[in-house]
């Protein structure tokens, strides 16, 4: 099958490498003059599979009326006469309670663990180059009733098969040590030794000096202006 993907960043590349891989033809359009040079330019983030936790929880639903009386609160309600609003806004509370929710978050976790294991599987394959941070993600809790709350959100991980535990406040100033400046603001946390962090993530691609160019044998890369997209249509 040829296959065009519109975008050279993080997502439409990856996507392309997958599907060239299976044995499709596959053109890269992009506008910029080279890869990653938008949404993906100088981006950072995690890999990070113990947030597995749905927003619709029965957590959510404690604190849902004190987050809708602040201005700040996580989540926001504006009211309108759209009845679809009103039927997402029901669905949402369904699935706050416990049963769905747990559900939902061995979803998410399966989901997330597929995504790592590909990622994985795709840095081994590339040799792509970029910043790694393979020492795991400390989640900080600087609210000692907070702290206690996560305890059964992480026994859920852990019955997931995750790599996670709770840890004190003295371990987490050996796990990070800046945070020793931080003195008894920190009540504790939970640290995921199998995330990643990723400060910075660029595309080890080069692009083609003028036009669609080879870059592997089924898959084409077509960046700079107008002529050079119609060009790849074409080819595609």
């Amino acid at each position: 099958m040829r296959i065009v993907v519109l975008g050279a960043g993080v997502i439409g590349v990856t996507s392309a490498w997958f599907l060239a891989r299976a044995g499709h033809a596959v053109t890269v359009i992009d506008r910029q003059p080279a890869p990653a040079l938008e949404t993906s330019f100088a981006n950072g983030g995690q890999v990070g599979t113990s947030h597995a936790q749905p927003w619709a929880s029965p957590s959510t639903l404690r604190r849902l009326p004190g987050w809708l009386l602040r201005g700040d609160g996580a989540i926001r309600f504006q009211p309108q006469a759209d009845p679809r609003q009103w039927s997402w806004g029901l669905r949402f509370l369904l699935e706050c309670g416990a049963a769905r929710s747990h559900r939902n978050m061995q979803r998410n976790l399966a989901l997330a663990r597929h995504s790592q294991a590909l990622f994985r599987e795709l840095r081994e394959a590339t040799g792509i180059a970029y910043d790694h941070v393979g020492r795991g993600i400390l989640h900080i809790h600087t609210d000692r009733a907070a702290f206690e709350h996560a305890r059964a959100g992480c026994a859920a991980l852990v019955d997931a098969g995750m790599d996670v535990r709770m840890v004190d406040a003295a371990e987490c100033r050996v796990l990070e040590p800046a945070l020793a400046a931080a003195g008894d603001l920190v009540a504790g946390g939970m640290f995921a030794a199998d995330n990643w962090d990723i400060p910075a993530l660029r595309l080890g691609l080069t692009p083609p000096a003028a036009g669609p160019a080879a870059v592997g044998k089924t898959l084409s890369l077509a960046t700079g202006g107008r002529e050079y997209i119609e060009r790849a249509i074409e080819m595609s």
